[in-house]
Parts: structure tokens; C-alpha cells; sequence
């Protein structure tokens, strides 16, 4: 579908909306680090020249009524910038440290306003010598992907770029928002004719070729066994055994990426590969610290983009996941970095991460209604748990009383940025920091990004079930470092290597 055109969601755009509560916000952003100090007044106008970039800035969502249909995305009439771009003002003498603990309590600590655009770029004032701003949208909307699209497209990558070509941007007029009775009309149609449309779909697939119902055996086959390895749980961590409900905590690490090259070229594996080896070691060695049994594995939930060739740069949700596991023991990194190598491979190899975008489209026969259903009382029991814990100050301790494992133990996204340094307003981005959404008993994630020639880490923790994330950090720079070290001198200092840390400087 054409970037930026009306659309309904699917329902994994959707399940973003319907997962969404008051303590677990579904909104993702961005931390920018900016050199200088910037004023309001330079991003209010930088992103006024940049809205007609794509339509998704001045579009919001049409909920039909009764549920019958998912959310369309639609032109907003009423839209306007200064809701969009925020200020807020930091105390005086604060540091960086302290203003990204405020960032985070205000990006966490709030539901983004569905009667508008889904987007806000907040500059956080009053942090000498430097400016921080934040970009957040919501997840229904956006996936890591179609996120860096649009950063790509605001962002410049000189201080002072060429005036645009003599081209003049047409006013925009917004086409007429939906009323309610045209909103049901449309959800009606779209559940008649998607149903008909599948009927035919299927039919035609089997006249051209009658082996597709072999292939769909074959697809069944594989998803039962993705079934049967999800089904054997993960080793319990204090970041599980309860509810993501309370306040937010971050540790940031940033690493040269011709390091990750290096060690790629002495030992095999991916970039990605040595990131979950440098994770999972980090949290098997947190778990030994705190006295939580080791004994089992730890599964990444790692989500992967499935976009097929042309479908690179639409905005939304198209990403499956892939569940690789390793041991939650302690372990020689390099042996843990071969053990993942092939895990991750056999993954790719099986075609895992379709199969289970195959096994979540399942979903879309559930009627958008009981969905909704299903949201509001879940909503209303996060609330409710929230306040327990809270009453009760519970803290997860090994052997007590906490939530059973879930499927997978942490998230961990990655998604490449570029290379060379962005502009925002002429002011050069001295870093990228991703803010991840925690919900559920997933009470750590970590978002990946490579960002100037280097690997950033965003270690994102509820802070009942991981006061410490910065004692993750130390345990993943350890084994960085290990790994860092075992590489061969010849390698950790090849052509490739100093050039690309050259780069960096």
C-alpha cells in the first residue's frame, strides 16, 4: 500500500492499542544528544519545513464504532504543530545523568492522546553545553524500521544543507475525517470483503497449484514444532517474576563498531550474534551475582523485519520474531559466541521468523471487538496490580513468590541506523539513545542501534524488578571485553579495523 495512504491496521499494529494501560505505555522514542544548545523556536521550525516529508505526521486514528474494525489511519482536519513539539524546562545545575531519569519519567509516565497524531518531539531545556530532545510515537503506528525511516527523512547529515530545489510544497488539505456512520460502513465492508477476498484467494491458489495444500501441511508442521520449543520455559529471573508496572530505569553503553568487526572476523558469526552473546552473558553472570539459579537457558525474543522487495519503506508494524536460546551459565564467551552462531543459523535456516508471522496472523480471525474487550479489563488489572505492588513494596526475590517464566526472557531489537553523524537544526547528534517499551512480565528490554561507526546498547528496566541495570551494564562490558580481547592482534588491528575507527573519531 502506497506510503502514507489511508489504511486500517492490521492486527499486530492494532495489538499495540489493545495491550496498551496506564502503567505499560506502548510508545516508542528516541533520546537525541545534541551538540549546543538548541532553542525551541529552531525545532518548532525545523519540523515545520519538514512535515510534508510523509503524510503520517497529520494523520490520526478512526476507531469504528463498536469495535467492529480495527483503527484507520486518516488525514487530521484539525491538526496542529504546537501540539506536537513540547518544551520542558530541566532544574538549574542539573546533569545528563539526572535530565535522562526526568526524560524517562515523563516519555514512561504517560499514554499518548489518540484524538491526535500519535507523534511529539519534546525538548528537554536547561542542561549547559548540550540539548536533549526526545521523539516519540507510538508503536501502532511504527516498527524499528519504518521509525529510522522517518528520522532519516527529519534529520540532515550536514550542519548546513543545500537549500531545497525550487519546488513549491502544495498547501495541504486534509481529506474529510470519517464520521462515525462512515467509519462503520467501512469496517462492515472491510470484514465482508476480506472475507470473500481470502475464500477467493485460496481457491485460485489451489486450482493453479494443487500442491499448495502440501505446502500448508509443511507450514503446519513447522509451526507445531515452534510450538513445542516456546512451550519449554526459560529459567526464572527476578526481571519476570512480576508485572512491568513501576518506574522506568536506563543503562546506556556505546561501543566501536570496528571492535564488533573485529571480533566477527576472528571467531564467525554476525554482528547481531555477537550482540546476544555479549547479553546473554551479561545475564547469566547477573543472575549468578543475585543468587537466581542458573540451571536452564535464557530465549532472546528478537524481532526481525519481514518486508518482502518494495515494501521497504511503509509505515508500520511488519516484523516476526526470532527465539533464539542460549545457556543461562556463566560460560567462556567464545564458546557462547559459537553456540549462538549456530543456533541463529539453524533459525534463519528453518524459516522460524515466518512461521511465526504465519502462527500470529492466525489472530486476524478474532473479531476486533472481543479484542477490545480483552483490553479493557487487562488494562484495568495492570492498574490494579500496580497498586498492590505498591502497597505491598514486593520485590522479586529467589524461590519467592513471583510470576511463572514467560516464553521468552528479554527483548532484544536491533535495528542499524547510519553510519555518519545526523544535524538537527544545524546542531550535530553526539548520540541516539533507544526507549523501548516493558509490558507484561517483561521487566527488561534492550534496544540495539548502530549509530557514527559505533554499537549503541539502550538497557531499559522496571525499576522493582532491576534497580540495578547498571549492574547489567557492568556484567555485558565484561564480556565485551573478553571478548574484545581474545581477538588475534593481527585482526583487532587490520585495514579494516583502523579505518573504521577512524571514522568514529
Amino acid at each position: 500500500m502506497a506510503n502514507g495512504a489511508k489504511r486500517r491496521l492490521s492486527l499486530l499494529d492494532a495489538s499495540f492499542l489493545y495491550g496498551e494501560s496506564a502503567v505499560s505505555p506502548t510508545h516508542v522514542g528516541s533520546i537525541f544528544i545534541i551538540e549546543g544548545e538548541l532553542e525551541f523556536h529552531q525545532v518548532l521550525n525545523h519540523m515545520r519545513q519538514r512535515l510534508h516529508i510523509t503524510p503520517r505526521f497529520r494523520q490520526r486514528l478512526a476507531f469504528p464504532p463498536f469495535n467492529l474494525g480495527h483503527a484507520t489511519v486518516e488525514d487530521d482536519p484539525d491538526f496542529k504543530l504546537e501540539n506536537h513539539v513540547l518544551r520542558h524546562q530541566l532544574p538549574a545545575g542539573i546533569t545528563q545523568a539526572d535530565a535522562i531519569n526526568e526524560i524517562l519519567r515523563v516519555h514512561f509516565g504517560r499514554v499518548m492522546d489518540r484524538s491526535r497524531p500519535l507523534w511529539d518531539v519534546t525538548l528537554f531545556e536547561g542542561l549547559p553545553g548540550r540539548s536533549l530532545f526526545v521523539w516519540a510515537m507510538h508503536h501502532a503506528v511504527v516498527d524499528g524500521v519504518a521509525a529510522f525511516e522517518m528520522l532519516n527523512r527529519l534529520m540532515d547529515f550536514t550542519a548546513h544543507p543545500r537549500p531545497a530545489e525550487e519546488e513549491a510544497v502544495e498547501p495541504w488539505k486534509p481529506n474529510p475525517f470519517p464520521s462515525a456512520q462512515e467509519s462503520l460502513i467501512g469496517a462492515l465492508r472491510d470484514l465482508a470483503v476480506g472475507s470473500i477476498d481470502s475464500a477467493m484467494r485460496n481457491a485460485r491458489e489451489f486450482m493453479r497449484d494443487p500442491s499448495i495444500v502440501i505446502e500448508q501441511s509443511q507450514h503446519a508442521i513447522a509451526a507445531s514444532r515452534l510450538m513445542r520449543e516456546m512451550a519449554q520455559a526459560p529459567v526464572a529471573t527476578p526481571w519476570n517474576a512480576g508485572i512491568a508496572v513501576g518506574e522506568r530505569r536506563l543503562a546506556h553503553l556505546k561501543m566501536p563498531l570496528a571492535e564488533y568487526r573485529a571480533i566477527r572476523a576472528a571467531f564467525g558469526g554476525t554482528i547481531n550474534d555477537i550482540v546476544l552473546t555479549v547479553l546473554g552473558e551479561g545475564a547469566s553472570r547477573y543472575l549468578r551475582h543475585h543468587g537466581w539459579p542458573t540451571e536452564g537457558f535464557l530465549r532472546f525474543g528478537c524481532p526481525v523485519n519481514v518486508r518482502r522487495p518494495g515494501e521497504e519503506i511503509v509505515l508500520e508494524n511488519r516484523v516476526s520474531s526470532m527465539m533464539p536460546t542460549t545457556s543461562a551459565t556463566p560460560m567462556d564467551v567464545v564458546e557462547r559466541l559459537a553456540a549462538l552462531a549456530q543456533e541463529t543459523k539453524r533459525l534463519k535456516e528453518s524459516g522460524a521468523a515466518y512461521t511465526m508471522e504465519r502462527i500470529s496472523s492466525m489472530g486476524e480471525a478474532i473479531p476486533p471487538a472481543i479484542l477490545g474487550a480483552a483490553s479493557a479489563v487487562g488494562s484495568f488489572a495492570m492498574e490494579s496490580i500496580a497498586v498492590a505492588l505498591r502497597a505491598f513494596d514486593w520485590k522479586p526475590t529467589p524461590g519467592g513468590f513471583g510470576m511463572p517464566p514467560s516464553g521468552i526472557s528479554f527483548v532484544a531489537t536491533n535495528v542499524p541506523g547510519p553510519q555518519a553523524p545526523w544535524y538537527f537544526a544545524g546542531h550535530r547528534v553526539l548520540d541516539m539513545i533507544g526507549l523501548l517499551p516493558l509490558a507484561g512480565n517483561l521487566g527488561y528490554g534492550v534496544a540495539i542501534g548502530s549509530y557514527d561507526q559505533h554499537i549503541v546498547f539502550s538497557m531499559i528496566a522496571d525499576a522493582r524488578m532491576m534497580p540495578d541495570v547498571e549492574q547489567m551494564k557492568v556484567f555485558v562490558e565484561e564480556a565485551f571485553a573478553e571478548l574484545r580481547e581474545r581477538v588475534p592482534a593481527d585482526l583487532r588491528h587490520s585495514p579494516v579495523a583502523r579505518t573504521t575507527a577512524k571514522a568514529a573519531a
